[in-house]
């Protein structure tokens, strides 16, 4: 392999890293600037985005993503895939964008704010000029890196020069905007530089929709659980629901697509081995990068948690201080979707089995689905019970992965103590940061960090030497390469 999975997994990390960093320079800043009904109102649109965004992509990400990195060698190939994908992708993004300003033209609930909604829908027309799916295929990822920290930058100057009013949510939906078609356009520039179009016919074209629209259910199932949990916030709850559990989300994801990094940047070449009848390599890579993938996830998760109030009072202060028990079971929640997203993409996902995968997940989506209409009638609709109801339905997906697993005969386990074995250490967190928290008051700014990074460097020295004394094969990496320099 010419390109090493530990480079491109610290080019996806440092990606993840800036991806975090923007979040947490803008969103604090935005969220004290704005006034509560605009930024709750943006909140919204956020949400209707992330319901139509994946019907304008319609699975050609993760379809061509995995099509091109196993006929990259193929230049001809390459090139018809990669046509046909993008004809296909223009269609869906215009039909799409159409039907959502139908929607918020015909609907007065937008009308306060229709501006925000339309000028948001122009994020759905360009979504098919995204073409990094064709960069990670073939692990371009110093490219990518490059590309969204320099429109990153931009986007953090725009916003601070500009953004200073409580009621210019507007100017702030087109800075945001902006950004995200600028890195679209950019995205698909260096793609062409690599990749020529092909001539295609409309049949050849059309004919996608059967393959993508397998992807899209599996890919898309996703949308029976956090997105339709947006979705019943933001119709049948308050706007200060959808706005709890946005913030939440926001802060949790920026640190998981971190870690997850490892598991991102792997599946191109899993997916080789697997069709290329390597198992024994493939093995070996699944190994490694979960193991590694929950070495750094676990304590993260567990971490977050326990000190979900003081992020949370970093992020927007005293304002929005309701989301951090959204926050706490957000972390609780996705320390246990770290074995489904070992499963699913590592292992179902990379060994072909995505309609397999696709079954379970609209079983568990279906399962998600009716708690939430549970709530909705019992009046009892929030974002923390959102939340540990959406957890329940990950377990259920896991435990039938796992069945899964067995009849295909793939030869796996995802509680191993290879990967459970970073949770012991972490257990420690609890106590320990409790009884930080009673020696050190939450009362001012001063004591907040003061006890917050007491938290962080006591828990982080424990979780060191706990790896040192089992003989963790990833510090030990670490150490030989400190080492060696």
């Amino acid at each position: 392999m010419a390109k090493s999975i530990k480079v491109n997994a610290l080019f996806k990390t440092l990606m993840s890293i800036i991806n975090i960093i923007i979040p947490l320079i803008t969103a604090p800043y935005i969220a004290r600037i704005l006034s509560i009904d605009g930024y709750m109102e943006y909140n919204r649109a956020l949400s209707m985005l992330s319901w139509f965004s994946p019907f304008a992509i319609f699975g050609v990400y993760t379809y061509g993503m995995r099509t091109i990195s196993q006929i990259k060698n193929d230049k001809n190939a390459v090139s018809i895939a990669f046509s046909k994908l993008f004809y296909f992708n223009i269609f869906t993004a215009l039909l799409v964008t159409i039907i959502f300003i139908l929607l918020v033209f015909f609907t007065p609930r937008f009308n306060a704010y229709k501006g925000i909604y339309i000028v948001i829908s122009s994020q759905l027309l360009f979504i098919c000029f995204a073409t990094d799916w064709a960069n990670e295929a073939y692990e371009n990822y110093g490219f990518i890196l490059i590309k969204s920290f320099v429109v990153r930058l931009l986007y953090v100057i725009a916003v601070f020069a500009l953004v200073k009013k409580t009621d210019d949510v507007l100017l702030y939906v087109i800075l945001s905007s902006a950004s995200v078609i600028l890195n679209n356009l950019l995205t698909f520039a260096y793609s062409k530089l690599k990749i020529h179009f092909s001539k295609t016919s409309l049949k050849d074209v059309l004919a996608l929709s059967k393959p993508l629209f397998v992807v899209f259910l599996l890919v898309n199932s996703g949308m029976l659980y956090t997105v339709f949990d947006k979705f019943m916030l933001t119709w049948f709850g308050d706007r200060s629901d959808i706005t709890f559990y946005n913030i939440s989300q926001t802060i949790i994801l920026a640190v998981v697509n971190v870690t997850s990094s490892i598991i991102l940047v792997s599946i191109p070449r899993l997916s080789f081995l697997w069709a290329n009848n390597k198992q024994v390599d493939y093995y070996e890579v699944l190994k490694k990068t979960s193991s590694t993938f929950m070495a750094l996830h676990t304590p993260c998760c567990v971490g977050m948690a326990c000190i979900a109030w003081e992020v949370i009072f970093y992020y927007s202060g005293m304002k929005y201080i309701q989301a951090s028990w959204a926050l706490f079971f957000f972390s609780i929640r996705h320390y246990v979707s770290a074995f489904d997203m070992i499963l699913a993409k590592q292992v179902l996902l990379a060994t072909g089995n995505e309609k397999v995968l696709t079954k379970i997940y609209y079983l568990g989506g279906i399962y998600n689905l009716v708690c939430k209409l549970v709530l909705v009638v019992l009046q009892k609709l929030t974002p923390e019970l959102c939340i540990i109801t959406t957890a329940t339905a990950d377990v259920f997906v896991i435990v039938l992965q796992c069945l899964s697993l067995k009849k295909l005969n793939i030869k796996y386990t995802i509680f191993s103590m290879s990967l459970l074995k970073y949770l012991f250490a972490c257990v420690l967190f609890v106590p320990i940061i409790l009884l930080i928290k009673h020696i050190v008051p939450f009362t001012n700014v001063f004591t907040i960090t003061e006890r917050t990074v007491l938290s962080i460097i006591v828990c982080a020295t424990i979780y060191l030497i706990y790896l040192f004394i089992i003989r963790d094969e990833l510090l030990l990496s670490v150490l030989r390469r400190i080492k060696h320099k």
